[in-house]
């Protein structure tokens, strides 16, 4: 939904694990033992310019680490920034329960640098739309999402576009009954994670060994302090990694961060 009722700060480490080589989904020797890890540090600084839409940026940190039998390497720095604006298309209150729709355009702005041996940027100015609906009753909520993300091309190469989609249900395990509100709050999720990615094209002829598909099964949990900031944290693993040709599958990702309300 559109989140902080304000101008807050939202920000979260990610890390990202692959060290398994895929070849059209099963598991095969790398001869050259390679890993990668890779921390991201998202700011996410969103806006309301009204109580139904909201503006915002996305600044993220980035670090990768490969490992391999021809050496290490580590980049950091800056990857590529994201800017969206965000409109609240449905909203039916009643007592004990709400449902909202949102939808989301955002655009991919080329700030990572693409040329390191790493790669934190893509260099390709990109764009997505999404909508996001929650439904909550009591102690229970479902959310689901949908995403189009449409990629575009940088250096004679031309990326493939992605969909996404989420779904995930929500329990307030504490308190089970509010006695005053807002109240300290903690919260239990389950969220299933999936996307698909088209193969990429390199000077007009298709890379086979790119693109595919994921799913990934996602606990977390969540403590609302009080209307002025969140903690919370997922662990997601993968139930369906099928990268297209011979990629490095993920084996996990975690994240963990917090939600500030500024004023």
């Amino acid at each position: 939904m559109l989140g902080l009722e304000g101008r807050g700060a939202r920000s979260f480490l990610k890390v990202v694990r692959k060290d398994k080589l895929l070849q059209d989904g099963e598991e095969i020797t790398d001869p050259m033992d390679r890993s990668v890890t890779a921390y991201i540090t998202p700011i996410a600084v969103p806006y309301n310019l009204f109580p139904t839409l909201q503006v915002g940026t996305v600044v993220p940190f980035v670090t990768k680490q490969l490992m391999s039998a021809g050496g290490d390497r580590t980049q950091s720095g800056i990857g590529d920034i994201t800017v969206f604006v965000k409109k609240l298309v449905v909203q039916v209150d009643r007592k004990g329960e709400t449902f909202r729709v949102a939808v989301k355009g955002s655009a991919k702005l080329p700030t990572g640098d693409e040329d390191s041996p790493l790669q934190l940027g893509t260099g390709s100015f990109d764009s997505g739309l999404s909508a996001v609906a929650g439904w909550v009753k009591g102690r229970w909520g479902l959310y689901g999402e949908a995403i189009y993300f449409h990629n575009t091309s940088d250096g004679g190469v031309d990326f493939g576009d992605r969909f996404g989609y989420n779904v995930a249900l929500g329990f307030r395990a504490i308190p089970t009954v509010y006695e005053r509100y807002p109240a300290p709050q903690l919260n239990l999720y389950l969220e299933l994670n999936g996307s698909t990615v088209n193969r990429a094209d390199v000077r007009a002829v298709e890379n086979v060994n790119s693109g595919g598909s994921v799913l990934l099964v996602s606990p977390g949990v969540q403590y609302v302090g009080g209307r002025r900031w969140i903690l919370e944290a997922s662990v997601q693993l993968p139930v369906v990694d099928e990268p297209n040709g011979t990629q490095l599958g993920t084996n996990w990702t975690a994240s963990m961060g917090t939600r500030i309300l500024l004023f």
